[in-house]
């Protein structure tokens, strides 16, 4: 199911530099028409100063300055929600710094999610940022997520650009349910990757999202990909 592209704003040239506030974050996200409480604005807001604070010696993030990092983490992440109705339990594969999983914790405390990371440095900083923001009903698996690793059942798996569509499928196969989903947050140049998972898993997977978007106040075409698991994949 392929969905129009949906535009967001003016281009980041035409907007000027904003000082980093968590008032002028709370606006950019509400531009992005995403609404946070009190206490879910004071948790990215929280987020965002431990990472700023523990991003030289934990290899977080290249990107550092405050308005791309409300963009193209933070809202890149939380936007997803507008297009697809987000699965509980849902693994965040290769999480890294917490994205996606952090900020979609923060906009669905419902969800239970789980933050899949193996290397120690990201481990040690996401169970700082769960214990900081006092999240609940969230985990972080320390280890490279493979099909005999990881088996905990699963309604979602949650991607951020980490690698092929066919290898994630392959490697969560042991955790993802039937008519569980697979979300992928990509590039716009995804045809490829989808047209291989549908050969090589033409009973297994079904596409039911392709939505192209652009991040707002910039020119980063974004696409959601989504299939849902119909069936075990065949060896």
């Amino acid at each position: 199911m392929k969905k129009r592209k949906r535009k967001f704003f003016a281009h980041a040239s035409d907007v000027p530099r904003i000082t980093p506030s968590q008032v002028n974050m709370d606006h950019m996200l509400r531009e992005a028409q995403i609404k946070l409480n009190p206490t879910q604005l004071d948790q990215l807001w929280k987020y965002h100063q431990l990472i700023r604070k523990r991003n030289e010696d934990r290899e977080l993030t290249r990107i550092v300055g405050f308005e791309p990092m409300v963009i193209k983490h933070y809202i890149d992440c939380m936007i997803v929600a507008q297009f697809w109705k987000l699965p509980s339990p849902l693994v965040d594969v290769g999480s890294g710094a917490g994205f996606p999983g952090i900020p979609l914790k923060i906009l669905k405390p419902e969800i239970h999610m789980i933050l899949a990371e193996p290397r120690p440095k990201r481990i040690e900083f996401l169970f700082e940022v769960i214990e900081e923001l006092g999240l609940k009903h969230i985990e972080v698996f320390e280890h490279k997520v493979v099909s005999r690793s990881f088996t905990t059942p699963v309604q979602g798996v949650i991607t951020r650009a980490v690698e092929t569509m066919d290898k994630t499928a392959l490697r969560t196969s042991a955790a993802l349910q039937t008519h569980g989903h697979l979300i992928f947050m990509k590039g716009p140049n995804a045809d490829e990757e989808i047209r291989e998972m549908q050969k090589r898993f033409p009973k297994a997977f079904r596409c039911v999202l392709d939505q192209a978007y652009s991040l707002p106040n910039t020119e980063h075409d974004r696409r959601l990909v989504v299939f849902e698991k119909i069936g075990p994949i065949e060896s």
